[in-house]
């Protein structure tokens, strides 16, 4: 019953709209219906930076909070990235100005100990003036690993933060968010004048644990019904110049970078009674960037070109403090002090480097349209190592230390090339064609550390793919626009699903090397509008993969290496059956789906209405199967209704924003997983945990007091709902240290999303 009312109340809205668009009979001009609003692609989602202040967006949980079909892939502690259109991780890429961030490396054996908690890293959503998010296939734009979709964070210009008709601007916002106590601060400066422009920016975020609705037990342990202690301190900073040399040649330069530390008490750590553990983790991230950009003066064949010299540096680690309590004299409670007995700090390293060549040429018209080419090449190289660091205190105040890695540090050497070619047939059919081809090659290097499970250094494996995109629009009339597009994407496995072994009687890892690449099909039909009355739009998709990898769990044979031909005597075998987990290959996959949003300008429905009024509905369904398994995709995001009723001074000078959010439940035919029992039993199962469904009421809004000074506010979770997320309790371990639930599912209390919650912020620019 609660889906059936946002459903019929915005069904009942689109019609309203649909019926005032049949009846008028005079032509009318387009409207934009947003001030900020640019040219959006049916499978696109744009935050402009008017946007991102308004929502209040401090995280990702924040940025796909009102989005459909998008999700976070959290693995209870820090997100690995977004889950889109059915697919996570390292499936969706992320980029900021068009450099790809690493992949998470990762796997479910590594976060069944949570030694090293990983994280997709993005951006202070306050160095960012605009998010993209591309949902279907899209590795013609951005290469391997954006199977679902992509995220591109595109970075703050000296435009941004000064004011119309001034060569100088500043800067200064504070920011507050209940929901995990978060301090902002932000700081920027900027100059531009018709040569010269350049920006300076830093932000700091200081914060704590995010908040759980939910009310179990400050204990130690997996029943634990709180969350975990945790304080972050977040430093970001972003600078920008350009100069134009002559009208016609610019350069410019950039670096942006972050630092942000994450100190946790896990006291739902769960080894035995007495062990305890504290973390601290880390991630760090530097970006720089060398342009060079032309622009032609009555050049017969190109309009444009740009060169571009990228480096990126990133840190993913963890540092670990592991230890115990002793028991009192008859062994019946714990003594409070704490023993030290083990440091553990781990680190993911990578370093890349990429030159790359932009060029649009200039329309080209031909009896059947007008043709612009845009040529697009680059190559580059990645350089992956993992490092694993101990150390052992003892009594005495001295301590052992050693180190070693998981696997080989792997180098990718990549090279890719495209055309594109957007065509504007006549006043009606236009259409986009691009095709790409890329070559990446992993070659595993020498050890720079020991590594207990490596034995030779593996061969290197080469890839090829090839991709395109292909678009077909048909404008109708003034109002209508119908339209088919098909994509590829394609993903190369990562270093650590191809080459990563581990031997241990918790837990095996068996290397793939012969992994092949992941590929997807997109299809996708979608119906546009755009009238003085609103916005309309419908997108249905249907997704294909092959080659789609997974972690599978089986049983194999192990050398018992303590067989001879003495315990022969005694029966021992000289194998014995255990269980291990493999990335593979299984055959095929496909999920289908269709996102729907519709923003109507309530003046022109009801004249008594004043100008400013809009109302919103925004759906988003999905539904997917795998082949050869019985395991359902759990990444794939149950429905979710967002409805919005909103209002904008005309002249901008304040508004405000009510929003319900119907976010549907997880069904247990659609969240089967296999698994083995103790007894080595292959059986087929619901996961355990599965979300209910939820309906939230959030209002938020901004005050421009001038020019110079705008305040803004949001509540969440008005009715302080008591819900859980399906991104959060997919990420819950089965067997685990950490991220772990009792068999009582006490410890369900802790991953309870935030319960009513405040958010505001104070912005000056002069």
């Amino acid at each position: 019953m609660p889906l059936k009312y946002p459903l019929s109340l915005g069904a009942l809205c689109v019609l309203v709209g649909l019926q005032a668009y049949a009846e008028e009979q005079t032509a009318l001009d387009t409207i934009t219906v947003d001030g900020n609003a640019t040219e959006v692609k049916a499978n696109q989602i744009k935050k402009t930076r008017k946007v991102i202040q308004e929502e209040l967006i401090a995280d990702n949980y924040d940025l796909v909070r009102y989005a459909t079909d998008v999700g976070i892939s959290d693995n209870g502690r820090r997100n690995k990235g977004f889950a889109m259109r059915g697919v996570e991780g390292n499936r969706v890429g992320i980029s900021i100005d068009g450099v790809n961030l690493p992949d998470s490396e990762e796997n479910s054996l590594y976060a069944r100990y949570g030694n090293f908690n990983s994280s997709r890293l993005s951006i202070d959503p306050e160095l960012v003036q605009g998010i993209d998010i591309m949902r279907g296939a899209d590795s013609f734009n951005a290469g391997s690993g954006s199977l679902g979709g992509s995220v591109n964070y595109r970075t703050l210009g000296a435009d941004d933060i000064i004011l119309p008709e001034q060569k100088w601007g500043v800067l200064l916002k504070n920011g507050y968010a209940s929901k995990n106590r978060e301090w902002t601060n932000t700081l920027g400066v900027a100059y531009k004048d018709d040569k010269f422009d350049a920006t300076l920016l830093y932000s700091y975020r200081n914060g704590h644990e995010m908040k759980s609705r939910g009310n179990g037990e400050d204990i130690s342990g997996n029943a634990r019904g709180i969350p975990d202690p945790s304080h972050h301190k977040n430093h970001s900073y972003l600078a920008k110049m350009g100069y134009f040399i002559t009208p016609s040649h610019r350069v410019s330069a950039s670096f942006n970078g972050q630092s942000a530390d994450n100190f946790i008490d896990e006291k739902s750590y769960t080894l035995n009674l007495s062990s305890w553990r504290e973390s601290k983790d880390i991630g760090k991230r530097y970006n720089a960037n060398l342009a060079y950009e032309y622009f032609p003066e009555n050049n017969r064949w190109l309009s444009y070109l740009r060169t571009d010299l990228d480096w990126q540096k990133t840190d993913i680690g963890s540092k670990n403090y592991k230890g115990g309590r002793r028991y009192n004299s008859d062994f019946t409670k714990l003594l409070p002090q704490k023993h030290l007995y083990e440091i553990q700090d781990t680190h993911m390293n990578t370093r890349f480097m990429r030159a790359s060549l932009r060029a649009e040429l200039m329309p080209w018209e031909s009896p059947w349209g007008s043709h612009q080419f845009t040529l697009r090449s680059g190559i580059s190289q990645k350089d992956f190592d993992n490092r694993n660091n101990h150390e052992y205190p003892n009594d005495k105040g001295s301590s052992a230390k050693d180190s070693e890695s998981i696997q080989h540090p792997v180098r990718t050497r990549s090279f890719f090339a495209q055309l594109q070619d957007s065509v504007t047939w006549n006043d009606m059919f236009s259409s986009q064609l691009g095709v790409r081809y890329d070559w990446d090659e992993l070659v595993p290097q020498d050890l720079k550390a020991t590594c207990r499970a490596c034995s030779r250094k593996p061969a290197s494996n080469t890839f090829q793919s090839l991709s395109g995109s292909l678009g077909l629009d048909a404008q109708l009339n003034d109002i209508w626009k119908v339209g088919y597009n098909v994509s590829s994407g394609f993903r190369i496995p990562t270093a650590s699903e191809m080459y990563f072994s581990y031997e241990h009687p918790a837990g095996n890892w068996i290397p793939n090397p012969n992994l092949k690449a992941e590929q997807a099909l997109n299809q996708s039909i979608h119906i546009q509008a755009t009238h003085q009355l609103g916005l309309f739009g419908l997108n249905v998709y249907h997704t294909r993969y092959k080659n789609f990898l997974t972690e599978q769990e089986s049983t194999y044979k192990k050398w018992n290496k303590f067989y001879n031909s003495h315990s022969a005597s005694y029966g021992q075998q000289p194998y014995y059956t255990t269980i291990a987990q493999q990335a593979v290959n299984i055959d095929r996959a496909r999920i289908s789906g269709l996102e729907f949003n519709s923003k109507v300008n309530l003046d022109q429905v009801i004249s008594t209405i004043p100008q400013g009024w809009k109302f919103l509905a925004n759906l988003g369904y999905a539904k997917g199967k795998l082949s050869g398994t019985e395991a359902s995709l759990l990444s794939i995001q149950p429905i979710k209704v967002i409805l919005g009723v909103g209002y904008e001074d005309p002249n901008d000078r304040w508004g405000i924003n009510a929003k319900a959010s119907y976010l549907g439940a997880k069904k247990a035919k659609d969240a089967q997983v296999v698994q083995y029992t103790s007894n080595f039993v292959r059986e087929v199962k619901t996961y355990p945990y599965l979300n209910g469904s939820a309906v939230l009421f959030d209002l938020y809004g901004f005050y421009k007091v001038n020019r110079h000074v705008t305040l803004r506010a949001g509540v969440y979770n008005i009715l302080n709902r008591k819900y859980h997320t399906w991104d959060t309790l997919r990420g819950i371990n089965k067997v685990s240290t950490t991220d772990s639930v009792d068999k009582d599912r006490k410890g369900l209390e802790r991953f309870y999303a935030p319960g009513r919650n405040v958010a505001g912020s104070i912005e000056i620019r002069f």
